[in-house]
């Protein structure tokens, strides 16, 4: 695989250590708990953060096709660590929209700059597998910060956000250290793509089709993080430590499937991992919203971790297949702008949907979504058809 990711990968793990602590014990857990905001307000700050990613993510993308891809990651790491610092000094959930956003914009460098290294270093075939390998990292981190996170916000004697910083610090340490000058000799310096065609002509109906798949998606598992707090409280009737604590299952399964499901995007064709995803993830929601009991809800969340799973390294090695070089870092930016954008209506309309009904019915609506994207991918298919390392 290369000397290259190993490092990236330590990088993005470090960074997803600090944003399972933020995105979902502070935003989930402590501001409602701590600042006295409703359940609702997870999924308003979600929106902030995601707004954010979807507004600047295509931007930082065509940037990062101009400098050196390492650069881009080293901002964005740069950018994080005064909003995380302000977060600690707020004590108002109106003030936590705005650094919300700003820690949006702060990673809205990361994932351009992170999947174009694996693209311009890895050929199709190997990319998918590649990708699976920084999404693991990417599951592993999140997974604990979220879950020391959740112990974290339920005691005073432990600073999340101290911790969440000194994350951020030490990814920083890890890209700037690990991840070497690889399109030119000076981190700064400018690089210059030859021929490099207007962005209008790489734009196709199979793009814009393959968007409007990446978005439903990002948008029915972007529904489920509202609720999960009221469901673990109302349904489940356990804490939210409690309830992050059996949550392990399914991240541990999540884990154990990310570079196989890579392979399988790599061997069998991208739309296939895709369609299979969005239908786990639909069957699991569906079983989530009907069940009362830990020990079934359990392996149903497994099951929605599988979907997820098989979706995204599909999806990132489908837009990468259709980037040229010189407007790797934008396409690349468009497809984690878009996934941006289902983190900023997905939580929306989740907490709006907890806010009138419940949770169930929030696990329920996402479910419809995910499958109605599992019936946009058949068709996409069979549009466009697919082979090996294609879509």
């Amino acid at each position: 695989m290369g000397s290259y990711p190993y490092p990236l990968a330590l990088a993005i793990f470090l960074v997803q250590v600090a944003l399972g602590i933020l995105l979902f014990a502070t935003f989930q857990q402590w501001v409602p708990a701590e600042l006295g905001a409703s359940d609702a307000w997870g999924g308003y700050l979600l929106g902030a953060y995601g707004g954010a990613r979807f507004l600047f993510e295509t931007p930082t993308g065509a940037i990062s096709d101009r400098i050196e891809r390492r650069l881009g990651l080293l901002l964005g790491f740069a950018l994080m660590l005064p909003a995380i610092a302000t977060m600690a000094l707020a004590r108002n959930e109106h003030l936590f929209l705005p650094l919300a956003a700003a820690l949006g914009f702060a990673t809205a460098f990361l994932w351009p700059a992170t999947y174009a290294i694996a693209a311009d270093l890895y050929e199709p075939g190997r990319r998918g597998k590649v990708i699976g390998f920084l999404n693991l990292a990417q599951l592993l981190g999140f997974g604990a910060g979220a879950l020391a996170g959740a112990f974290m916000v339920e005691s005073a004697d432990v600073p999340q956000f101290a911790v969440a910083f000194v994350a951020v610090s030490a990814a920083f340490a890890a890209a700037l250290r690990g991840i070497p000058n690889y399109r030119g000799q000076r981190l700064f310096a400018r690089v210059r793509a030859p021929d490099r065609p207007p962005i209008r002509s790489i734009v196709s109906r199979r793009l814009v089709a393959l968007s409007a798949i990446i978005l439903g998606a990002s948008i029915a598992l972007a529904m489920v993080v509202p609720a999960i707090r009221p469901y673990g409280q109302h349904q489940l009737d356990i804490s939210f430590a409690a309830l992050t604590v059996a949550l392990i299952p399914a991240v541990v399964a999540g884990a154990a499937l990310y570079i196989p499901a890579g392979h399988v995007a790599d061997r069998y064709g991208r739309w296939r991992p895709l369609f299979a995803g969005q239908g786990l993830t639909s069957a699991g929601l569906l079983v989530v919203a009907a069940t009362t009991s830990l020990w079934l809800a359990i392996p149903a969340a497994m099951v929605v971790f599988a979907g997820n799973v098989l979706t995204v390294p599909a999806w990132n090695a489908a837009v990468m297949d259709l980037a040229p070089e010189s407007h790797r870092g934008t396409l690349i930016g468009l497809s984690v702008a878009l996934s941006g954008l289902g983190l900023a209506i997905g939580p929306a309309l989740g907490g709006f949907v907890v806010g009138q009904w419940n949770a169930p019915a929030a696990f329920r609506a996402a479910a419809a979504l995910a499958a109605a994207t599992a019936l946009a991918i058949v068709v996409y298919a069979r549009r466009y058809g697919g082979l090996p390392a294609s879509v």
